[in-house]
């Protein structure tokens, strides 16, 4: 569903003859979502709607409003609305090559002003962010966050919710890679976004309301026939809501109007995304101008509702800001406001486009509304281990879920190779090769589950009660977007947040309840949807470059394990001669196996050891090849865990499940080294699926690689440590 914003919005500032008029209200609400605004920095948004308005002749102040007046005389209206969102400034670079932020606003809310609520900090927390440098250019990071696996003290763990623990990640190693970047001091910084469809019309994406006024305004002047305008219309799209709102004082100090329609949040507004427009006058003012427009709803079958009167705008210094009698404060709801999945209704939004322009009189014909859409597809042939990563780590396969991750895996094979790749009757993928001899038999377990939920029941009013599926921390997930799984498709979700966020600061909660927000009104408009009790539910997940070698994917664990057997294997296969089958050249019994349900357990690891030990295939030697949860990190402890990113793979000698023999510790360091490949080892924490086989003979001897951030959608690994993991597992496989 998301558009290339980025590139749309190039090609509107550089091509003169871009077109002037949105496609549609949906679309043009999408563009203007996607692009980064935060307050005091919203050039991307301010050229973006001068190119689009541009046959009116828009004004462009020095703050970055935006205004186009239309006729002459009197009745003089006035429509304004606010462009900017909340987020972050770069105030400090650190050696090392982390960002630290100053969040603006940086007051608190007050009467009159906007703020932000105390989850605000917590809830970008591990999350995917964009930095706009001065050249236009965004530069992807992610902020830091907790490894679930160091922290497993849930009510005790210190949070990343205050703004002295926010550090960003862009995959530099120092402020000189940072600035070579074009990233510096002063850029601001925002969520990464993405939006989604949900069902009865609507949309959630992070802080999605902060310009669905500029969306019906944009899509309100593409119908007005400007001809037949009786009077003055001036239509003002202002900067820094969250800065004392200059942009909006400016405006109203400049323009001498009759009557003024603020089209802003209503904070006091506790509708519901469907209910329409909502309409309210200034705390202490006249209600005409709200009645007539509720009025003229009812006339014309316009979904609308007053709601409580709103504090009227000031400045932090200069006071209440001069507002005509004829004022209204005009909205549309917002579920989960002010966080990273706002959910808005569309047909809402074109309810406000329609009674705004039923009131002004003047509407051209409606403009058809388009849709956008996309797909993606995986190769099969020898790639780099960054393609083999790039595909792998973008398939969902939650704990008992792994079935489009064991069929991808198997298609990423040698050619070869896949018809000796098989599933037992757990679900894992296992591939055999080489032959009997004196040297010990050798097992090489990735695991290719992830961290999510299962649809647990449906409640009557069609919101879904979640059971988890393996261990994280809560505060990184809730008021996201998710994705429920169901037979046929992909329903977009909203995770949801306690009922108190806006006024209670976040407190760990073991066992809270999680809850899915759909859209649907009953049950059985979620079954409609096709979803069923057991259904996976995810977090969206991506692959994006960041600095240098470094990559950024939820669920890297472990798919970097995964991807590095494949890698393996392709390796190990183009030593062979040609049309030589591998089973007569490798001269010991080798096992590659995909592993299902770790993170719930290690289950599919005990049941193939299981097997394997009843039919006396059980090896001498297992290699669990996972994450090296790393305290490579600012907010982590550097007492252990200390392996470094883009230092090499990592021997997992010790963690919670295991400790691995010194002598064998050293036997693996030794083959890296005469093989040139980095290695690190060292002492973690988690589980391995090594673990499993030790109780029928085997040695564990886990290998991994440094991660940052586990269990988060922040989850940041270093390529170079992928690559040495795969030379490491084809060597071993060869001389251990």
């Amino acid at each position: 569903m998301k558009r290339l914003a980025g590139i749309v919005f190039v090609s509107l500032v550089l091509l003169p003859g871009a077109a002037a008029q949105p496609v549609s209200l949906a679309v043009t609400h999408e563009e203007l979502a996607q692009l980064t605004a935060v307050s005091g920095y919203e050039e991307r948004v301010t050229a973006w709607l001068a190119e689009w308005l541009k046959k009116f002749n828009p004004e462009v102040d020095n703050l970055g409003n935006v205004v186009v007046t239309l006729g002459a005389g009197a009745p003089h209206r006035l429509l304004v609305t606010p462009i900017d969102e909340p987020g972050y400034v770069v105030s400090a670079i650190t050696p090392e090559g982390y960002l630290r932020l100053q969040r603006l606003p940086q007051s608190p809310p007050s009467s009159g002003q906007a703020g932000v609520h105390p989850w605000f900090d917590v809830l970008h927390a591990a999350q995917p962010v964009e930095i706009l440098t001065r050249s236009g250019k965004l530069v992807p990071g992610v902020i830091a966050g907790l490894s679930t696996h160091l922290h497993r003290d849930l009510s005790t763990a210190e949070r990343t919710d205050q703004l002295d623990r926010l550090y960003v990640d862009v995959g530099a190693r120092s402020a000189e890679e940072v600035r070579a970047l074009g990233v510096d001091l002063l850029d601001p910084l925002a969520l990464e976004k993405n939006s989604y469809w949900l069902s009865n019309s609507e949309r959630t994406a992070p802080f999605i309301s902060a310009r669905a006024g500029a969306a019906a305004l944009v899509h309100l002047l593409g119908r007005l026939d400007p001809v037949k305008l009786d009077g003055t219309l001036t239509v003002a799209f202002v900067v820094r809501r969250y800065v004392s709102q200059q942009g909006l004082e400016r405006v109203l100090r400049r323009f001498d109007a009759g009557e003024v329609f603020l089209l802003q949040p209503l904070e006091r507004g506790e509708a519901e995304p469907g209910a329409g427009v909502l309409v309210a006058n200034v705390e202490g003012g006249e209600p005409a101008l709200a009645a007539d427009l509720l009025r003229l709803a009812r006339e014309n079958h316009v979904r609308a509702r007053a709601e409580l009167a709103e504090p009227a705008p000031r400045g932090r210094y200069t006071g209440e800001f001069p507002l005509p009698a004829r004022t209204a404060i005009v909205g549309i709801p917002v579920r989960f406001p002010q966080t990273p999945a706002e959910v808005v209704s569309h047909d809402d939004l074109q309810q406000l486009s329609d009674l705004l322009g039923l009131y002004i009189g003047l509407l051209r014909e409606e403009l058809p509304l388009t849709g956008v859409g996309g797909s993606s597809a995986g190769g099969a042939t020898r790639q780099s281990v960054e393609d083999y990563l790039r595909d792998l780590a973008t398939v969902y396969g939650v704990s008992g879920h792994e079935g489009p991750v064991a069929e991808r895996i198997i298609g990423m094979l040698p050619p070869d190779a896949r018809e000796w790749a098989t599933q037992d009757g757990k679900g894992n993928v296992f591939l055999p090769f080489g032959r009997p001899s004196e040297k010990p038999r050798l097992i090489f377990v990735a695991h290719m589950d992830e961290i999510g939920w299962e649809v647990a029941d449906i409640r009557h009013d069609g919101r879904l009660v979640l059971a988890r599926r393996g261990g994280f921390l809560e505060e990184y997930f809730l008021g996201r977007a998710v994705l429920v799984h169901t037979a046929e498709h992909q329903v977009p979700a909203v995770l949801e947040l306690p009922a108190d966020y806006r006024t209670a600061a976040y407190q760990p909660a073991p066992g809270r309840e999680h809850v899915a927000y759909i859209g649907a009104r009953t049950r059985a408009e979620a079954e409609a949807r096709g979803i069923q009790v057991g259904d996976s539910v995810t977090v969206p997940k991506k692959y994006r470059r960041l600095a240098g070698r470094r990559a950024n994917a939820r669920s890297f664990d472990d798919r970097v394990g995964s991807t590095a057997l494949i890698a393996a294997a392709w390796q190990l296969w183009r030593r062979l001669v040609p049309g030589e089958p591998l089973l007569d050249k490798v001269d010991r019994e080798v096992i590659f196996v995909w592993a299902v349900e770790e993170e719930i357990g290690l289950e599919g690891a005990k049941h193939f050891a299981a097997r394997a030990a009843e039919e006396g295939g059980m090896p001498e030697f297992v290699f669990a090849v996972d994450t090296f949860v790393s305290g490579d990190s600012p907010l982590e402890s550097p007492r252990f865990a200390g392996a470094q990113l883009g230092e090499g793979f990592v021997v997992r000698a010790v963690d919670n499940s295991n400790v691995a023999p010194r002598a064998w510790v050293d036997r693996v360091v030794e083959i890296a080294r005469r093989n040139n490949i980095p290695v690190q080892y060292g002492v973690t924490a988690g589980g391995n699926d090594g673990a499993a086989f030790v109780p029928y003979g085997a040695v564990d001897i886990p290998l991994g690689w440094p991660l940052r951030y586990s269990h988060s959608a922040a989850e940041v690994a270093d390529l170079s440590d992928v690559e040495a993991l795969a030379r490491i597992v084809a060597a071993l496989a060869l001389e251990f």
